[in-house]
Formats: C-alpha cells, sequence, structure tokens
C-alpha cells in the first residue's frame, strides 16, 4: 500500500518527539509534572519546561559551606615588670669657691712713668715695693719721684677690702689687682671702692667697669697680653653725688699688675683732667 510522504514525515517527527522525551524523562528521573494548561498547547510546553527546571534545581544537594578560617592563638601576655627600685638622686656638685684676686710677691718692685694734664708735676715716676709685714699680709710701699721732689710712703696693705685703702688716691691704682678675680673673662663686671678724703665719713668712691677684650700691649718694660677693663669711677658723699671720672686700664696676669692706665675728669680725690701711666720697669 502506498503510504502518504507527508503523513509519514509527520508521524516521523512524532516519534522523535516522543523519544526525545523518553531520554529526558529516563536521565533525569522526573515524573511528568501536573500541568494546569491541556496537552498540546504551546503554554503546556513552555510551562512543562519551567516546572521542570525549578524541580531539577530544588534537586541539586546545597553546596558545603567554606570551612571557617583558622583563628590565630591568642598572643602570650607579657608579665608585667616589677616596679623600678626608687634611686635616689645624686647630689648636687658644690659650687667652686671664688676665683682668690691677684696677688703679689714679697720682694718685687714695679716702677711707672706717669703723665698728668694740667702738668702741675713733670717727670714723674711711681715706684711700688711690696715687702712682708709683720702679719704676713703683703705691704706695698711707694716712691713719688718728680723733677721738684721726692716722697716716700706706706700705700696700704694688697688686700681687698683692707681699711687702709680708705685714703688712697690715684697712686691706689697698684691695689687694683687685690680686687680682681681670676681668671678674667671678656664680659665681667668689675666693681670694687672704698672711702675718699671728704668731708664725711660716709665720702666713698666707687668703680663700675667691665672687662671688655684680651690686648697685646707695648708699654717700655715690654710686650704683654692684658686685660682690657673700663668703667667709671663714683664720687658720693652722705648720699649726695660728688663727682664722676672716667678710667681704662690693662691688667697683665704675667706681672700681677697693671701695664697701663689712662684717667679722664675731675674727680674730688684728684685736680688733674687727665692722668696716664705705663709700666716702665719690674724687678
Amino acid at each position: 500500500m502506498k503510504q502518504d510522504p507527508l503523513a509519514l514525515a509527520f508521524f516521523g517527527a512524532a516519534l522523535a518527539v516522543l523519544a526525545g522525551l523518553l531520554l529526558y524523562v529516563f536521565v533525569f528521573k522526573t515524573p511528568e509534572p501536573k500541568l494546569a494548561a491541556s496537552a498540546g498547547s504551546p503554554v503546556r510546553a513552555f510551562a512543562f519546561l519551567q516546572e521542570l527546571i525549578r524541580e531539577k534545581l530544588a534537586e541539586k544537594p546545597a553546596a558545603k559551606p567554606a570551612p571557617p578560617l583558622p583563628v590565630a592563638a591568642p598572643a602570650p601576655v607579657a608579665k608585667s615588670a616589677p616596679p623600678a627600685r626608687a634611686v635616689k638622686p645624686a647630689p648636687a656638685a658644690k659650687a667652686p669657691p671664688p676665683a682668690p684676686a691677684s696677688t703679689v710677691e714679697a720682694g718685687r718692685s714695679w716702677r711707672y712713668a706717669v703723665v698728668v694734664e694740667p702738668p702741675a708735676w713733670r717727670d714723674i715716676t711711681l715706684t711700688y715695693r711690696a715687702q712682708r709685714e709683720a702679719d704676713g699680709s703683703i705691704g706695698v710701699l711707694t716712691d713719688f719721684l718728680h723733677a721738684k721732689g721726692k716722697t716716700n710712703f706706706h700705700l696700704g696693705i694688697f688686700a681687698p677690702g683692707h681699711p687702709s685703702h680708705e685714703n688712697t688716691r690715684f697712686p691706689g691704682f697698684f691695689m687694683y689687682g687685690a680686687y680682681l678675680k681670676q681668671p678674667l673673662n671678656v664680659g665681667d663686671a668689675v666693681r670694687f671702692g672704698w672711702h675718699w678724703q671728704g668731708r664725711s665719713a660716709a665720702s666713698t668712691k666707687r668703680y663700675e667697669g667691665e672687662m671688655k677684650s684680651w690686648d697685646e700691649v707695648t708699654v717700655p718694660a715690654g710686650t704683654f697680653r692684658a686685660a682690657m677693663i673700663e668703667g667709671t669711677w663714683t664720687y658720693t658723699e652722705d648720699g649726695q653725688f660728688r663727682g664722676r671720672a672716667y678710667e681704662k686700664f690693662w691688667y697683665a696676669p704675667k706681672v700681677s699688675q697693671i701695664v697701663k692706665i689712662m684717667r679722664f675728669g675731675i674727680s674730688p680725690d684728684e685736680g688733674s683732667k687727665q692722668i696716664d701711666a705705663e709700666l716702665v720697669e719690674i724687678r
């Protein structure tokens, strides 16, 4: 019997669809879902596929959770150090005693050439000689020589603040060394003073100066490294101002004395406007 080709093609297609459905069911072992739509409709086929996909997804086992990350063991707690023992502070270093004043040696002499203005005296020399006194102190004898004569006198004791200084006038510059603290430093204040021959016992003269520099000074006795000090003498009497004079001098530690001095101004205990002195000889 001759068969219709169109029918055969339709029948073959149906067999192929049926074989595919059987294979699908066999592989996934899925019973035919209950569908609400009638067989053969496109909606039923689409719904059938959606339902099948949902069921297969539901059948897959849930993914195993990742194992927890390892937790680091806690760091060991350091034992607290025992409290530090109290340490007693070291005793503060004692301040060094003040440096001694300059000193001169017994048996030595210093001779100076002096010029005054106005020239009340000419060809002036002052010679100072240090001697040992009965009490062990150093006394200073002075020879004042000029064109018209000579005077000798005991200047006083070479020690700071000694009462014998109260009657000295310009020749008293030899005593300045007793008041200078050693070692001398640039910028150091220099202060000293004593009584002057005023009408009152409260007549005082005071030097206020400063160590300015170290200089190389050349005088008739030679060249010396000397501390240059400059300042002002102020005179008072019963608290009242009586005069002022400027004074600049160079002190050489090598010879324990002033090697050059310059004084300007009129003061109650000096009549000269200017007095200059330089060291001529030391023995």
